[in-house]
Order: structure tokens, then sequence, then C-alpha cells
């Protein structure tokens, strides 16, 4: 059974499931033989009507860990990047279920319990209002039958909430929080690095508006291209810029690691406030307030916990927790 207000037994979207009971029908489950990401699309297509396009978008999003805490699938090949590189095409590419996308179909089969992924890994990524949480924390507070999984965590960067608070909009109450990049000092004090990009926030669209002097077009159309939230700095702001120049030195060795350099003079913790305070690195968003969440913890209160136990046994192994 779903439960109360769940949409499927798993969490996920029904189309989720249909991707991944596309890689499952073709062969590819957890742990063994990858198949081709092609194969998957064209299947998902045949018996859903929905074109390429789409489907191979919502994959790429269940292959990416910075998108999901917990992916569903595993990929081979080129699925994009944080940095908002496009994928390879679907050709050049072969997946397979995750042990996390197994069970996710064996729960939707009634073979094990529920599971709480919607919870997890809430709905920010496909446009939502549901922050996502830390996997560990929300498995505890289900099976203990807490009210709440604590603060919300994103795979990347920070999220802190907003000094605005809470608001009603609309009739629903909306907790309105931060989106922010990672910062951390350099090699001297005039350096700067930023290790991860807000969730969702790709990380050529901030090296692109961390250079000194774009214009107010580029800025605006960096927002139309990758809808990020929020408004781009005004030109007077970016005119007041501590940044010298930026330096995208990503590789695989590193990780994300975009080198910001400092002008003569400027004070470390102004420039990392200002930094903060500019679109794209800090961006906001509003998610449910904490009614509502108590609400969606309480319906797992008599719900099958087994799926829940299993879950959990998996995220330990894949995070496991440090004493």
């Amino acid at each position: 059974m779903s439960g109360p207000g769940r949409p499927t037994a798993s969490g996920l979207t029904p189309f989720e499931i249909s991707v991944l009971r596309a890689i499952e029908d073709r062969g590819a489950v957890a742990n063994g033989p990858h198949v081709g990401t092609l194969e998957v699309l064209e299947r998902v297509d045949a018996e859903t009507g929905v074109g390429r396009r789409y489907s191979e978008r919502i994959l790429a999003d269940l292959v990416a860990d910075w998108v999901r805490h917990l992916p569903l699938v595993d990929g081979q090949g080129n699925f994009g990047s944080m940095s908002g590189d496009d994928g390879a095409e679907a050709r050049y590419t072969e997946v397979r279920l995750s042990e996390v996308g197994a069970l996710a179909l064996a729960s939707e089969c009634g073979e094990v319990g529920p599971l709480p992924l919607d919870l997890i890994e809430g709905s920010l990524y496909r446009g939502g209002e549901m922050a996502p949480l830390d996997p560990a924390t929300t498995i505890r507070a289900v099976l203990i039958g807490a009210g709440s999984g604590g603060l919300p965590r994103t795979p990347t960067g920070t999220i802190t909430r907003d000094p605005a608070g809470i608001e009603r909009r609309e009739g629903r109450w909306m907790q309105r929080y931060q989106l922010g990049a990672t910062i951390r000092t350099g090699r001297d004090h005039s350096e700067l690095v930023i290790t991860s990009p807000p969730y969702l926030v790709p990380l050529d669209t901030i090296v692109a508006n961390l250079h000194p002097g774009p214009s107010r077009a580029e800025l605006e159309a960096m927002r139309e291209d990758f809808r990020v939230p929020g408004e781009p700095p005004s030109v007077e702001v970016i005119r007041e810029s501590p940044i010298r120049d930026v330096m995208d030195m990503t590789s695989g060795r590193t990780g994300t690691w975009v080198v910001i350099h400092l002008k003569d003079g400027v004070d470390v913790i102004d420039a990392v406030d200002w930094i903060r305070a500019v679109w794209p690195v800090t961006v906001h968003v509003d998610c449910v307030a904490g009614d509502e969440i108590y609400d969606r913890f309480a319906a797992w209160l008599d719900l099958d916990k087994s799926g829940v136990h299993a879950l959990d046994e998996l995220v330990n192994r894949i995070e496991p927790e440090v004493d």
C-alpha cells in the first residue's frame, strides 16, 4: 500500500517507476550487466507515449548523485555533470538498476513495505515544493514514529532557512530556504574556492556570473536557460565585485574546484559575504512548512516498515555512519 497522501508505494512518480521497470525488463538488474540506454528509452516511449527527450532527462536525474541522495540507476558513460554539461547521446551510454532502484521496484510489487523516497529526495529536483532530507535521519524518524526528518539536506551545496522565515501564500504556510555554494579559503588570503555549487544550479552559470563584467542581458539569459530561481544581480552590484578573475579547475582528481582570485586589498570575509549574496551563488526556494511535513511523517505510523528496514541496511552500506 502506498499510504495516505503518497502517490506510490516507493514514493516515486509513476513515470520514474516506468523507467525503472523498463530497465529491469531488459535484464539490467542491480549488480548485473548493463544494457544500452537507447533500448530502455525506446521501451519507455513505446509503453508510455512520452518522447525520448523527456524520458532521457528523467533517466539522467535517476543516475545523478548531485540530483538525488540515493540514485536509482547505475550508469556507464557520460550522463552530464554537476557543471551543467550535456550527457552523451543515449546510444553511447548504458544503465542498470542500483540496489536502491531494485528495492523501489520490490516495494511497488509488494515484496517489501513502502519506502520514504519521496521524503528523502523531496521534489525540488522536478520543480516541486518538498526539500530533500538526510537519508539516514529520515529513515530513523520513520522507524521510531517521529514527526520530522530534521533539517533539509541537499546532495550538493548548502541549504539554510532564509531570514524571511515562514510566510502564508495562497492559503498555505511556506518556508523560504537559501541554497548556497560551498566556499572555502584557498592557498592564500587572496584566493577562495567553490567546492560545490548550490543544489541544481549548473556550475558553468556560477562561473560565468562571477567573471567580472557580465551584462544584464547575459545574466537574464543565464536565468532563462537554466530556470534558476531568483533574480540576477544588478549591473551596479557586479561593478562592486571584489573578484579579479575566476578559474574553473574542476577535474576528476579534484572534483568541483572553482578558484576565485580577489582584488588587491580585499578583505576575505567581506569578499565571501559579497559572493554569497550574489545570484546564483545563492538562490532562494519556497518549500512546504513544518505542519505539512509532520503530516507526511505521521502517515507512516501504521504502515509496514519492512521496506524501510531494508533501505536502512542499504543506506548504512552506502553512507556508513562515522562515530
